[in-house]
């Protein structure tokens, strides 16, 4: 595998909490797989942590497949009328925009791949609405957004699974809607996330090792 942190990083440059964390993900991609079984989870994640730098932090994945790797640059989507979408396989970035004069903008996380743990969205709607269709597992904090007049609701109201994305929204709502929601439950869509799969696996045992 062509490890994320082997390309232009000098062997001594030092890893961050970040690089960690990422890595961290890999391996649990990686259990659900079936790349690896628990317990060399446990030894991947004692080595992870313990790294302390990239060079290290590279040996961690070297024989596993290659994890997606996030776009860098922020997702932005703009609509004066109209209908825009994001759904299906896409990799999830650590910043998404979306202005909405009127219309709607949906992002749909469904079949999202996710290595971040927060997901900053920034939300300007003027008109129309915003609507963000996350996993059983994912949580949304909405605290940040303003609204002069129309409607912002979370519907995410579940338990939070560990290690989950996190969406943090914040922006405005001048007239229109902002909405967080789990998608319809039918048979594309089990109510159990992987988040919540991999929660469930791991127990106890899984909630020392996977949460910092």
């Amino acid at each position: 595998m062509a490890d994320p942190y082997e390309s232009s990083s000098s062997p001594a440059t030092r890893a961050a909490d970040a690089d960690r964390d990422a890595v961290a993900e890999i391996l649990r991609t990686a259990v659900a797989d079936g790349q690896l079984d628990l317990t060399e989870l446990d030894d991947r994640l004692a080595a992870t942590y313990a790294a302390k730098t990239r060079a290290e932090l590279a040996t961690v994945t070297a024989d596993l497949g290659r994890a997606p790797q996030s776009d860098a640059r922020p997702l932005r989507l703009r609509t004066k009328s109209g209908t825009l979408k994001k759904d299906g396989y896409w990799v999830v970035p650590a910043q998404i925009m979306a202005e909405c004069s009127s219309g709607t903008i949906r992002f749909d996380f469904t079949e999202a791949e996710c290595v971040h743990r927060e997901v900053a969205v920034h939300v300007d709607v003027t008109s129309g609405s915003v609507v963000l269709t996350v996993p059983y597992g994912w949580s949304v904090n909405m605290d940040d957004v303003s609204c002069t007049s129309g409607n912002v609701s979370n519907k995410v109201t579940e338990r939070p699974s560990p290690d989950a994305p996190l969406l943090r929204v914040s922006g405005q709502v001048t007239s229109g809607s902002v909405v967080a929601r789990y998608p319809r439950r039918d048979a594309r869509y089990p109510r159990r996330s992987f988040w919540a799969r991999l929660s469930a696996l791991f127990g106890h045992r899984g909630h020392q090792q996977l949460g910092r």
